[in-house]
């Protein structure tokens, strides 16, 4: 039986059931739509939908998204962005995610290559070796914290970059991949999907020590110059090639007007606040019922609050494990996993960032995490010889296990389902989350509870006084309910708060033309793609209004049309004005005298005639139809400007 548990059979029988078994747990995901920012770098971002520029995506970070804020050096998101859009046919959600998660199902087979490796190196005797590959790789698969980032289309980053660390990892073991330097190609690569594939060099690294130069830890005193020199010929390829490329795309193809770093805290706080953070991500690791598509953790203050406190506890205590497993050789897969989860974080921990904290930021340490738990298992199994006598125990433990994150995934699966259903959960698990009350909030506005979506942007709004985009919403929604100077106000409040979004002018421009007030929408859409020349909704609009604009001309031969079949004052009035505004004095003094013909008291008509005539300067008759328009209403201040100008002029 043993003896069948390490064949190649098995093997291969065992690794296509978890293949097709996690394709069951995700198959009700497929559907799910855009999130977040998908936004501004799939549905929004006119890069994507022409695949005959791929080039311009390795030369041009501003491909990336339509935000200028948000542009960011990931050529290959945008080139499988694009191929997505292609193979589509446009904007199918489902394209994207059948993409991504193939890409998943070749990353949980490398997942397990790479833990099978470690667990021989650590446990050469080992019997149960693949059985204990089999188990990481699926954990890994079917670990619920996952769930957040399979379901996150722009979270391909982190999925497609994890899969190119461990496949340089696995090419650099291989001796034909570290003769040709093929594990080079697949860093490439993972630097090119984002910035966290520069974490293969200290990945490496640890490699390199724990299992290739482990002598430098325990026999430090011996040949340690010549073990040192060893180490560095084997990383400096890796090391000096990410750093130049880390550089050159951070410093010289990033666009200037890209920052993600939070500037409103100080870095202290920041990194400090991690302390905290990676005790959460802990806690999802060992049990995810607390998964938020958008967690409201904010910077704790001061330093010695309990919470951080606690955390740096943690800490410290894993680095010590780390430290004292990495002196065994049969522990040095606990030490070299907890290093992975530590050097993976090392890019949000120490970068302040925007987001305090994201869920599908685990997605890359938790690898780290899985090879270390299943290494102590494989300890405690070997230590106190329990696996004899408690075989069935533990199988049904584990299976267990993966049963309970199968059903969480599937879980998770339907709560990214829909807008609705996911800003539903996210008000429930992170209340104080500002976005997640408002995205609420706008699926409900979209379904017309306008009472309900108001309740919930006032709670936002109670949270975060300044968010624009809480505003523009604000702004919609008392633009929907006929609020109209509550909407401008808001509108105009974002437009204040946010120099670098485009969507509060596009908004505010959107409601003005939905107002008719086509020239002052058109100044603002401008500035919108002003603002963001690669995005789309801004131009479709523009598009929109200039077809919705007419000449004069146009607006006159339609009045005149309607005048013929119904001879309506109202119309004869726009007529005069439309003829006014051309400069055609006359017609519009003559189509006010046949308007008189119907309403012979009507100030409007003789208003008009009198700017005529001061416009022909005509000033008597200019004056003799002001003082008509007045007599018939004495408030009339527009006939009494006009006549104080008639008047002005005869006197002179």
């Amino acid at each position: 039986m043993l003896k069948y548990f390490s064949s190649k059979k098995f093997e291969i029988g065992s690794l296509s059931v978890l293949l097709v078994v996690t394709f069951l747990v995700y198959f009700n995901h497929f559907d799910n739509p855009f999130f977040f920012d998908d936004v501004h770098t799939i549905t929004e971002n006119k890069s994507i939908q022409d695949l005959s520029n791929w080039t311009t995506f390795f030369s041009n970070a501003d491909t990336f998204s339509s935000l200028p804020s948000n542009r960011a050096y990931r050529p290959m998101i945008t080139l499988m962005n694009a191929i997505d859009y292609s193979v589509a046919g446009g904007l199918n959600s489902s394209y994207y995610h059948y993409h991504i998660f193939f890409w998943f199902l070749v990353l949980i087979v490398l997942v397990y290559i790479l833990s099978k490796h470690i667990y021989t190196l650590a446990f050469p005797e080992y019997p149960w070796v693949q059985i204990a590959a089999l188990c990481t790789a699926t954990w890994f698969a079917l670990h619920t914290a996952n769930a957040e980032t399979i379901n996150y289309i722009c979270a391909r980053s982190d999925s497609f970059s994890t899969l190119c660390i461990i496949a340089s990892l696995i090419l650099y073991i291989h001796p034909l991949g570290r003769k040709w330097y093929l594990y080079l190609i697949t860093m490439i690569i993972g630097i090119w999907t984002k910035q966290t594939g520069v974490m293969f060099f200290p990945i490496l690294l640890v490699y390199i020590l724990l299992f290739e130069e482990h002598t430098l830890i325990t026999d430090f005193k011996n040949n340690t110059n010549h073990k040192i020199i060893s180490i560095i010929k084997k990383v400096a390829p890796a090391g000096i090639l990410a750093s130049f490329l880390f550089i050159f795309n951070q410093y010289y193809l990033t666009p200037d007007s890209t920052s993600s770093t939070n500037h409103l805290v100080t870095r202290f706080e920041y990194i400090s606040t991690q302390w905290y953070v990676i005790v959460h991500y802990i806690g999802n690791f060992i049990l995810p019922v607390n998964l938020s598509a958008d967690p409201d953790i904010k910077i704790i203050k001061p330093w010695y609050n309990i919470k951080l406190l606690f955390g740096l506890l943690v800490i410290l205590s894993m680095l010590f494990i780390m430290i004292k497993t990495a002196l065994k050789k049969e522990s040095i897969p606990i030490a070299f996993g907890i290093a992975w989860f530590f050097i993976a974080l090392l890019p949000t921990t120490l970068n302040p960032l925007f987001q305090i904290a994201n869920d599908h930021r685990m997605f890359f340490p938790f690898i780290g995490l899985f090879i270390a738990a299943i290494s102590g298992i494989i300890l405690a199994v070997n230590k106190y010889k329990i696996v004899q006598q408690n075989q069935t125990k533990i199988l049904i433990v584990m299976v267990l296990l993966f049963i309970g994150h199968a059903y969480g995934t599937t879980h998770r699966n339907k709560i990214w389902n829909s807008r609705e259903s996911l800003w539903l959960d996210v008000t429930e698990k992170s209340p104080k989350n500002e976005r997640g009350l408002m995205n609420y909030g706008l699926t409900q506005m979209e379904k017309g509870n306008y009472k309900t979506a108001l309740k919930y942007y006032n709670k936002a709004l109670e949270i975060e006084p300044e968010y624009y985009s809480l505003h523009i919403n604000l702004g919609i929604l008392y633009g929907v309910t006929n609020h109209h100077q509550k909407a401008e106000e808001h509108f105009k409040f974002a437009i204040n708060l946010s120099s670098f979004s485009s969507e509060p002018e596009f908004f505010y421009g959107r409601y003005l033309a939905q107002q008719k007030r086509y020239d002052e929408a058109l100044l603002y859409i401008k500035k919108a793609i002003q603002k963001s020349p690669n995005s789309t909704k801004p131009k479709e609009l523009l598009a929109q209004i200039t077809k919705s604009i007419k000449t004069p001309e146009e607006e006159i031969k339609t009045l005149v049309h309607k005048i013929n079949a119904n001879r309506d004052v109202d119309l004869y009035l726009q007529l005069s004005l439309k003829y006014y505004q051309l400069g055609n004095y006359q017609m519009s003094i003559s189509t006010c005298q046949e308007l008189l013909k119907i309403d012979s008291k009507n100030a409007e008509a003789y208003n008009n005639m009198c700017a005529a005539y001061n416009q022909l300067k005509k000033w008597k008759l200019a004056e003799e139809a002001c003082r008509k328009s007045l007599e018939i209403s004495p408030d009339y201040q527009l006939a009494k400007n006009n006549l104080k100008w008639a008047t002005d002029n005869i006197n002179n």
